[in-house]
């Protein structure tokens, strides 16, 4: 809210929201209206004042370009602190996001000629987990980078799901019993496609949308039955494209299979920031300079742990696309570029735990003259 600023400029007037209704009245009044019914409205039309005067306080609300101006500058002044701050570690980061993001594009630019019906589904399915891997993790960098931590660790939750699915069926492909696994992933776009399709069909009306055309929910059901036909009932359940491999089909059993369920700890941190649970709340304290706050905007601290997720995650699911599901077996040049970046991403973790360090002594420092 933009009262903060007038607080500062304006001394004993700290309701912002007042000032501006009182603001919106006058306005009205100089348009003609008659201010000796404000009270009347007030008492006996509440509904009709509040649709009255909502627009007009809508109205004084954005005019109010001071406050708007002010804004901007605090934005701006944070955005370059925060830069001059966690700089280095940030370009550590872009180099290890920009290398992987090239590594999979040769990947996924082989021909595919000559390639088998199961390389051909495992290509393309590994292709598109790094492609999203990929573009999560710039949207984590960004928020790291306008001080939301938080907000890029929720985005770590789909990174760590991504980097899962990636190692299994990258594992599965050499496997004569399991080598249709991506087959069925892809296949079970369907599944979700219809279900989506339905409950929008079924919504359309409160939502104010035109139904879906019964052509097209025609031919997903169409869809549906097949691979339902192909695959058996349990291929409907949300991982039930990988029931076959794995007998108990959910997430945490694939963590076990990929071996990476010690990672399942900071997956349900990052879950408090996806599903809206009581446990969330408690991630609005923070502890500054002795005293617990609420925050609901930027911070400079607590970036390390989302960054270290992020690349670690980015980084299994290019292994898997470029070094382990390669159609052509084990390529020198891209594990030569993997280890690289491992020493990159390990560069890139020192650089923003030392960053946290420098901000922590800061910290204290502050703390101690404080209390003198």
């Amino acid at each position: 809210m933009f009262q903060k600023f007038h607080r500062s400029r304006h001394a004993g007037d700290d309701d912002f929201l007042r000032r501006m209704i009182s603001d919106a009245v006058m306005d009205k009044v100089r348009d003609g209206f008659d201010p000796e019914r404000v009270d009347e409205l007030v008492s006996k039309a509440v509904p009709e004042f509040i649709d009255m005067m909502a627009p007009q306080l809508a109205l004084s609300m954005m005019r109010n370009k001071r406050s708007l101006r002010a804004n901007n500058r605090m934005e701006r002044g944070y955005d370059r602190r925060i830069r001059k701050r966690w700089g280095k570690a940030f370009d550590l980061y872009i180099i290890v996001h920009a290398v992987c993001i090239e590594l999979g594009e040769k990947v996924s630019n082989r021909e595919r000629d000559g390639l088998t019906s199961a390389q051909v589904h495992t290509l393309e399915a590994l292709t598109g987990l790094h492609v999203t891997a990929s573009r999560i993790a710039g949207e984590v960098l960004a928020l790291l980078s306008q001080g939301y931590p938080r907000g890029a660790l929720a985005r770590c939750r789909t990174l760590h799901e991504a980097a899962v699915i990636a190692c299994i069926i990258a594992d599965s492909a050499a496997d004569p019993d399991h080598s249709d696994l991506a087959e069925r992933f892809l296949d079970h776009e369907i599944v979700t496609l219809r279900r989506d399709a339905l409950q929008f069909q079924k919504d359309h009306e409160i939502l104010g949308e035109e139904p879906l055309e019964q052509e097209y929910l025609d031919e997903l059901e169409a869809r549906y039955d097949d691979v339902i036909a192909k695959y058996g009932q349990s291929f409907a359940r949300e991982y039930g494209w990988a029931k076959k491999f794995s007998p108990d089909d959910n997430l945490r059993a694939l963590e076990k299979k990929a071996s990476l369920s010690h990672v399942r700890p900071h997956y349900q941190s990052a879950s408090s920031e996806v599903h809206c649970g009581s446990r969330g709340l408690a991630n609005n304290f923070i502890e500054m300079r002795g005293v617990t706050l609420r925050h609901s905007g930027k911070i400079n601290v607590g970036l390390t742990g989302p960054a270290d997720l992020a690349l670690s995650s980015l980084l299994q699911v290019t292994f898997s696309h470029a070094v382990q599901g390669h159609p052509d077996g084990l390529n020198v040049e891209s594990l030569l570029c993997m280890k690289a970046l491992e020493e990159i991403r390990s560069a890139c973790l020192e650089e923003f735990l030392a960053t946290q360090k420098s901000i922590d002594r800061a910290e204290e420092k502050i703390l101690k003259r404080m209390q003198r």
